[in-house]
């Protein structure tokens, strides 16, 4: 066993190691909407062909944070976190240099790598060398990196696009990234060699097939339309691997995820919960910066802006809300999310431009309300709910359930998008009719309300569960 550590300066600079690296994750995941516009222009290239910048990351991000996460927790935190640092560095060097749209998509998957490496890694910090009465502050600590960093993506990609090349975008990472490093070099325990066990490699692999080409179909059905060839191999190839990895799991003697983790209903209730915060909040973040730009006509830094006020919301609740959840129980945080997302789905459900900026401002003070209470408080009732030693691979499930959701509330709010629009393929949001417009956005709100809702039914019905 790891042992806990017990200095509180130790315990704060390992919790800041961890959130640093979970917010340059976080910041990467949706800096690139606002600048793509900017790096299809650079390379003469497509909106559907440059939307790969993205798609690629997602891609590494999804189909690999669990399967790093099971290496590990075989006694190599240390290790992965930092290599993670360093190939998540490098690959925003590689991007920030790129003289090509090959190349920059190749950096991309080396970024995603790297950002994989960190995601299933930081968690796994906490629960490994931090008592578990830390464990709704050191979560929530996480979430807030993440969800400050997703939200302030688009608001510096603004700044940049607006002032600055699109490569900064990318170089800035570096010195933080280089920084980063020494200091985690320093503040992280050294890994506590395990006894080697053999590892599910058939499950791996088909495991990220399932998660990659899901992603894909999902990603990519939006713009080509579900009877598209590309939709349906990508479709059938991760129900396949579904199925596979299915039969796979139940039949290996040391699993990649024992399966029988998800007959434990409230584990299972929490993590859809879960899922679903984190694909509304996403989707939510992915179509605002295009309501700001096409429906309120703000120009990219006033947007940029406007979509700080979240961030910084859940910057100064974050913490304290998890920290609160640890002494009074994590069920009434995440009754307070679901109604914070349903009233921001609401707001947003009915938004015109006509009605003024005070509707936005209040529709996106409840979204900072929303992501402080689901951060910490949520993520560590996933965990608490796990069954007992199956700890970490609720972590990684919680934190695979962060990045899953970022993927599914792109692409669904994006497809409700596109219908509500009546729009098929790949349009440029400014050049849509701001009737046609508003149809789109409202009714991917209203998806979000229908979603918020049903995680509302899951976390009423599970019951507090008491720490030992």
């Amino acid at each position: 066993m790891s042992p806990i550590i017990s200095n509180q300066l130790h315990q704060r600079l390992l919790l800041t190691t961890a959130a640093v690296g979970m917010f340059l994750d976080g910041l990467d995941g949706s800096i690139v909407t606002i600048i793509l516009p900017q790096i299809s222009e650079s390379f003469s290239t497509d909106t559907g062909t440059a939307s790969w910048v993205i798609i690629t990351y997602l891609l590494m991000m999804a189909g690999l944070i669990l399967i790093v996460g099971k290496v590990a927790e075989r006694g190599q935190i240390r290790k992965i976190f930092l290599w993670g640092l360093c190939v998540f560095t490098a690959g925003s060097a590689a991007c920030g240099i790129a003289p090509d749209l090959e190349i920059l998509l190749t950096a991309r998957i080396f970024q995603g790598i790297g950002a994989a490496m960190l995601a299933s890694t930081a968690s796994l910090l906490c629960v490994t060398y931090l008592p578990k009465d830390m464990y709704g502050m050191a979560f929530g600590a996480i979430s807030m990196s993440v969800s400050v960093g997703v939200a302030t993506g688009p608001a510096i990609g603004g700044f940049i696009a607006q002032y600055f090349s699109w490569h900064w975008a990318f170089l800035m990472n570096v010195p933080v990234g280089i920084l980063i490093l020494a200091f985690a070099m320093h503040i992280i325990p050294p890994d506590i060699p395990r006894e080697k066990q053999p590892f599910d490699l058939y499950g791996a692999i088909l495991l990220f097939g399932l998660m990659a080409a899901g992603v894909y179909c999902l990603e990519r059905i939006s713009h080509l339309g579900i009877s598209d060839p590309q939709i349906l191999l990508s479709g059938s190839v991760s129900i396949a691997c579904l199925i596979a990895f299915y039969i796979r799991e139940r039949m290996c003697n040391l699993p990649l995820i024992h399966i029988s983790v998800f007959s434990v209903w409230n584990f299972t209730a929490t993590l859809v919960a879960f899922l679903i915060y984190g694909c509304v909040s996403m989707g939510i973040f992915y179509l605002l910066p295009f309501f700001l730009q096409a429906g309120m006509t703000y120009d990219p830094a006033m947007a940029g802006l406007f979509l700080l006020i979240p961030p910084v919301i859940t910057a100064i609740i974050g913490v304290p809300m998890g920290r609160w959840s640890d002494l009074i129980g994590r069920r009434p945080f995440a009754i307070a999310a679901a109604l914070s997302s349903i009233i921001v789905c609401g707001i947003f459900m009915t938004i015109v431009p006509e009605t003024g900026f005070i509707p936005l401002v209040l529709g996106l003070l409840f979204m900072g309300l929303f992501m402080g209470c689901f951060g910490g408080p949520v993520a560590s009732r996933v965990v608490e709910n796990a069954p007992s030693g199956e700890e970490g691979t609720g972590t990684s499930l919680m934190v695979t359930a962060v990045y899953l959701g970022s993927v599914l509330g792109t692409a669904l709010f994006a497809t409700f998008f596109t219908l509500g629009s009546l729009e098929t393929g790949i349009a440029a949001f400014s050049d849509l009719d701001p009737e046609k417009f508003l149809q789109g956005f409202h009714l991917s709100m209203t998806a979000g309300f229908v979603l918020s809702v049903l995680a509302l039914i899951l976390s009423v019905i599970v019951r507090e569960k008491k720490t030992q």
